[in-house]
């Protein structure tokens, strides 16, 4: 694992990237290289971009795959839990007060999955026009 080179984005990218920063309690160093190795190998085979130009996309995706574990979710307030005898259930937050608008692990990781894809595919994009030879 340690042997894996990240040309993008480096450990520490993801780690700042949440807020607050991932501790080495939250997420261990083998997996989020892991993640950085198949998100960079992933862009790199499906777009053809390998420089710092896909460092924010490659991001997004690596942060879309983190921020699902239970324990990410709870720590940076996008789930409460509530049990009830046998029973129990979770729910949303609003995203801020007085919204109706939730924060769920899988509304965030979307939209970042999203913006990244976005991104990827308007970088990766060739501009063709028409100009006129031995005018």
């Amino acid at each position: 694992m340690s042997d894996y080179q990240c040309k993008m984005v480096r450990e520490m990218d993801v780690r700042s990237f949440f807020s607050p920063p991932l501790d080495y309690d939250d997420v261990c160093t083998a997996e989020i290289l892991i993640k950085i190795e198949s998100v960079e190998t992933y862009v790199s085979s499906v777009y053809g971009i390998t420089d710092s130009t896909g460092r924010i996309p490659v991001l997004l995706l690596i942060a879309s795959k983190l921020i699902h574990a239970p324990a990410l979710a709870r720590k940076h307030f996008t789930l409460s839990e509530e049990q009830l005898g046998d029973y129990s259930y979770v729910m949303a937050q609003p995203i801020s007060r007085g919204t109706d608008i939730q924060s769920s692990p899988f509304v965030i990781s979307k939209t970042w999955e999203k913006m990244s894809i976005e991104i990827l595919e308007s970088l990766s994009t060739k501009s063709y026009g028409f100009y006129k030879a031995n005018d």
